[in-house]
């Protein structure tokens, strides 16, 4: 017995101090929970938990980003636009009543602007989840000026409207506010145009008896006035001449003459006339060009003219002949190059091209942005002066230097040519 006992307490001692080195730990946690227990907080710094009291909710990834547009004294503002400027344009919305605006769960972390017609754009704010993201818009620029005569006295009534844009900051891919004219009545001819974004803007000014005339390019600012913009309207010659069938030579009674692709805008008190009795007709308020006119007759094809010019006020005398409509046929005419253009935020680019006219065989595309023509400088064009100088006389040359798809800039010769369509 007492040999048992010698062997048994050993034992007894080895089963519960177990030897060093043979010491086995508790099961490691599994890695899963480990890098659930050790990952970072979320990037967000006004994340906070929900409490354990709340309601269950969507999952962070699935909830709205809400926000509210604020003007540029700090309160809401209703029928603003949001959209994430950096990604799918289809994150857009707009601010209810009270300025508040909800997007998806995608726009987390997206560059937002704000536009409101009545303010400058926003800057790019990044959309937070989980917040109340606040977006304000800045106060709006303007331009003060005067429109007088030749001899300086100040015009009492015209008509103005914004000829082209160009955008900077982050009004720059904004759609150019062209087109609607205004009516001003004053006596020292003085306007003020607000609401303005920030940019470069040329004017078109126009009354009765004088043709639309462009301003110089007027910088504005946010929240600021541009002053002392000062825009000279000259009277227009008198253009006349007349109408006659191309075929019969016979004078053409009741067609209509008017000034064609003078403006982009509604900028335009030169209203059209139309041929008497004798085919006859008298224009006046037609520009020192180049310049085109529209002329059409009943049962006549259309047909512009273009490239016409007046040298210091002088009549300038222009005779048309029309072409008799055939049923199914053409409907216009013109020399041109077979392009379309339009005003873009970044300048004028060319939107079609005509498959085998002269623009297409020299090799103009659509998409090119105008640079040059004829070594004048584009961008400081309006649409409708490069229209006007990319017409001209049937076979006459004109060099055109256009970008393409950010490659070197490259230049296209271009030959007039009559196009029936």
């Amino acid at each position: 017995m007492l040999c048992a006992a010698m062997l048994f307490l050993p034992l007894l001692t080895w089963l519960l101090v177990p030897s060093r080195g043979e010491f086995v730990a508790p099961p490691a946690a599994p890695r899963a929970v480990i890098a659930a227990a050790t990952a970072p907080p979320p990037t967000h710094t006004d994340y906070a938990p929900r409490p354990a009291t709340a309601a269950p909710a969507d999952a962070p990834g699935d909830a709205p980003i809400t926000g509210t547009v604020l003007d540029p004294d700090g309160k809401p503002l209703k029928g603003a636009f949001v959209g994430c400027d950096d990604r799918d344009k289809e994150l857009a919305t707009s601010t209810d009543d009270g300025g508040h605006f909800k997007l998806a769960a995608q726009a987390a972390g997206c560059l937002a602007v704000s536009h409101h017609p009545d303010f400058t754009p926003s800057e790019r704010t990044a959309l937070v989840a989980g917040r109340d993201n606040l977006i304000r818009l800045r106060a709006a620029g303007g331009i003060d000026g005067i429109v007088v005569d030749e001899k300086g006295n100040p015009l009492a009534a015209y008509l103005v409207g914004i000829e082209s844009f160009m955008g900077t900051g982050e009004s720059a891919e904004t759609i150019p506010p062209t087109g609607q004219a205004r009516s001003i009545q004053d006596a020292k001819g003085a306007f003020l145009w607000e609401g303005l974004m920030p940019g470069k803007y040329v004017l078109t000014v126009s009354a009765d008896g004088r043709p639309p005339t462009r301003s110089a390019q007027i910088e504005v600012e946010a929240a600021r006035i541009t002053h002392h913009v000062r825009i000279v309207l000259d009277r227009g010659s008198v253009l006349s001449g007349k109408v006659i069938d191309a075929q019969s030579k016979k004078p053409i009674v009741g067609a209509t003459i008017v000034l064609d692709a003078i403006t982009s805008t509604t900028a335009n008190s030169i209203s059209a006339v139309r041929t008497d009795e004798s085919g006859a007709y008298s224009l006046d308020g037609a520009p020192a060009g180049p310049f085109s006119i529209r002329v059409a007759g009943d049962r006549y094809r259309t047909r512009i003219i273009s490239g016409l010019t007046t040298h210091n006020g002088a009549p300038v005398l222009q005779d048309v002949e029309l072409t008799l409509h055939v049923e199914g046929g053409a409907d216009n005419e013109m020399v041109g190059v077979g392009a379309m253009l339009v005003q873009q935020a970044q300048g004028v680019v060319v939107t079609w091209v005509m498959s085998v006219g002269p623009g297409a065989i020299a090799g103009l595309h659509v998409g090119d942005m105008i640079l040059k023509i004829d070594g004048k400088d584009a961008r400081a064009l309006s649409m409708v002066d490069c229209v006007q100088r990319l017409r001209g006389p049937e076979g006459s040359q004109v060099s055109v230097l256009v970008q393409r798809d950010g490659s070197p800039p490259v230049e296209v010769v271009i030959t007039r040519q009559n196009i029936v369509r």
